[in-house]
């Protein structure tokens, strides 16, 4: 039997995950079951079980990739000494959730299924952690270098507003979803000039 690569891998779980989403956009989160994904998918159950046990383990591994892909460019452009401000993080990880996932009315169904899906709630809270975990080390390199902070000081004050960031985050989500004029990059400027004290 031939040995399967990591690339192989990779590349399958990215075509379940996008077929996941094809299918989530197309009937909703709750009303898609597995079989709807892996007849969306062209692969066999076993391909898809595989890799996933259930259609809220696939969204919480897509989305925490999306979020560990954000913490590895903002990674990267540390390294090389740009540190981008608070804002063009948020705008860098919606920038990162629309170009992934596609249509973020999938987010606001996910969370509306929170309070009637105990499983899912694990799920979106797990979420929720890996995105205030992104903002707060980027705002701890950020104090610190901007306000000449201590390394405690600079995380305590990143503890302090890491679910600020994580708000208007979620904040974009809701209003790109329900309002017909919502204005994505006024927003995302507004939220650029935010400066906790």
């Amino acid at each position: 039997m031939p040995k399967v690569t990591e690339e192989h891998r990779a590349a399958r779980k990215k075509q379940i995950v996008q077929a996941a989403l094809r299918r989530f956009a197309q009937t909703g989160f709750a009303a898609t079951s597995m079989a709807d994904i892996i007849e969306e998918s062209g692969l066999s159950a076993g391909a898809i079980y595989g890799h996933y046990k259930s259609k809220d383990e696939l969204i919480e591994i897509a989305v925490s990739e999306i979020l560990d892909a954000r913490f590895l460019e903002l990674a990267q452009e540390r390294a090389t000494g740009h540190l981008p401000s608070p804002g063009d993080v948020l705008r860098t990880v919606i920038g990162g959730l629309t170009s992934q996932v596609g249509e973020l009315q999938l987010l606001v169904q996910i969370w509306g299924q929170v309070p009637v899906n105990p499983e899912l709630g694990g799920v979106a809270r797990t979420i929720g952690h890996r995105a205030r975990e992104l903002f707060t080390s980027h705002l701890t390199a950020w104090y610190a270098r901007t306000r000449g902070l201590g390394d405690d000081d600079a995380a305590a004050l990143a503890r302090r507003f890491a679910p600020l960031y994580v708000g208007m985050l979620q904040g974009y989500v809701t209003q790109s979803v329900l309002f017909d004029d919502f204005d994505g990059e006024a927003y995302l400027s507004a939220a650029g000039a935010v400066e906790p004290a």
